[in-house]
């Protein structure tokens, strides 16, 4: 659940689900002549049945407020279905972009008054959906700009020819650091500490009270072989999160120690 603001002061709560066929007649209601350039006169029926990941954006009354479709190859003939990878690496080499990696945005459409909210609120749902996903691109036409609502996500990269006839088009990218970042766990360093000490604050004080300011630098400090520490790291190397482990803690049940040899009582 997200809470939407229109421009006038509307709110609204809503929330991501994957598209339902019943939902095809809601969509097209919301298909504009803008629509209609960008993406181009579509069959949406169709289109669902070859998309990857349908999303539909609806309120707390049922009501759809967005829709968008992602496919695993590129629209507008600008590519081969199969053999689209070499065409987009000649855009920008710094882009690892694969089949497994990226997927395609073909249709877009929201209410207009909450039209940018709902764009990223989709496109956070993508990337958490797809867990492999780290690129998507959208093509239009070269002539038209992207309008307001989906410039707030998407970069232009270059541009491409049409494979059927003479007109070039603007391809744009969304990454996934930029709205729903992965997390990476790592060993933890002596200077995570000014990262992590705000976390461990906002829950509990009495760690600081007692053992002082710098418990946490010597705790990570005295890892060894049997007692190590772990963090959890965003996409900008900042720390997130913190663990202790050591050999007695129970992984499948959290928080819960292993008994040591000296803990359980003799029957002699």
């Amino acid at each position: 659940m997200s809470i939407l603001t229109s421009p006038r002061g509307k709110v609204e709560v809503v929330h991501c689900r994957r598209t339902e066929s019943q939902d095809i007649f809601c969509i097209k209601t919301l298909i504009r002549k803008f629509t209609q350039k960008l993406f181009g006169r579509l069959n949406i029926i169709y289109l669902l049945e070859k998309a990857n990941l349908a999303v539909t954006v609806c309120n707390d009354k049922e009501e759809i407020m967005a829709h968008s479709i992602f496919v695993d190859y590129p629209n507008w003939n600008v590519a081969k279905q199969d053999n689209w990878i070499p065409v987009f690496r000649e855009l920008d080499k710094e882009i690892p972009c694969t089949p497994l990696n990226t997927l395609f945005m073909h249709f877009f459409v929201a209410v207009d008054e909450y039209a940018t909210g709902c764009l990223k609120e989709i496109i956070r749902t993508v990337f958490k959906a797809v867990p492999e996903l780290y690129f998507i691109f959208l093509i239009v036409p070269t002539y038209l700009s992207l309008g307001s609502t989906l410039i707030t996500v998407f970069d232009q990269v270059g541009n491409i020819p049409c494979m059927n006839y003479d007109e070039e088009f603007a391809v744009h990218i969304c990454h996934r650091h930029d709205h729903y970042p992965q997390l990476h766990i790592r060993k933890a360093r002596v200077e995570d500490h000014d990262d992590l000490m705000p976390i461990f604050m906002h829950y509990d004080s009495t760690l600081k009270e007692i053992y002082g300011e710098y418990f946490l630098a010597e705790l990570i400090e005295a890892q060894d072989e049997d007692n190590h520490a772990v963090v959890c790291e965003v996409g900008d190397g900042s720390s997130s999160g913190h663990s202790k482990r050591n050999e007695r803690n129970e992984l499948g049940c959290p928080g819960v120690l292993s008994p040591r040899e000296a803990d359980v009582p003799s029957c002699s």
